[in-house]
């Protein structure tokens, strides 16, 4: 298996038959592993294989988003950039989970809201101290269409100092 990404808590592996292996600890794997996120075009599906270890499709690298995402999925990339860019850190960690559902109400297209709030919700069985990126770097184009790989994660987890008093 050929090592193609490489993050704070997760590796990601191409293997021969075209699949991705990811070798993680990130909750947030486990959780849409587990079938917890919404089922749709929006979120990969990844499956568990074992402890630690997952499966999802590849998406390859594109190096132009705007030239490869259909105009309205552009648009909602940069909606979710904009929502992104305004969403502050609050004093408390676990205010967070409120704080997101709020602002993806702003959206304009209501089932991507719900899509979003869903899959909030889902993380929240592990914390409410819930962060939203969303960045080139982890997102994918799947025919024309935006795929959110890792823009949601959990401070708690990965970040235990924000915890301290």
């Amino acid at each position: 298996m050929k090592l193609i990404g490489k993050g704070t808590h997760t590796k990601a592996y191409l293997r021969d038959d075209g699949k991705v292996q990811l070798h993680s600890n990130d909750p947030v794997k486990e959780v849409m592993a587990l079938g917890w996120f919404p089922s749709c075009e929006l979120f990969p599906i990844i499956e568990l294989i074992d402890t630690g270890v997952y499966e999802m499709d590849y998406y390859p690298y594109h190096s132009s988003l705007k030239n490869n995402l259909e105009p309205e999925q552009w648009q909602l990339y940069q909606d979710l950039r904009h929502l992104y860019h305004s969403v502050v850190n609050t004093k408390n960690p676990q205010d967070m989970y409120a704080y997101l559902h709020n602002h993806f109400d702003k959206l304009l297209d209501k089932r991507i809201v719900l899509l979003l709030q869903e899959a909030l919700l889902a993380c929240s069985n592990y914390s409410t101290a819930i962060i939203f990126e969303i960045s080139p770097r982890n997102v994918k184009v799947n025919n024309g269409k935006l795929i959110l790989l890792d823009c949601f994660y959990l401070p708690k987890e990965w970040n235990p100092e924000l915890y301290n008093n």
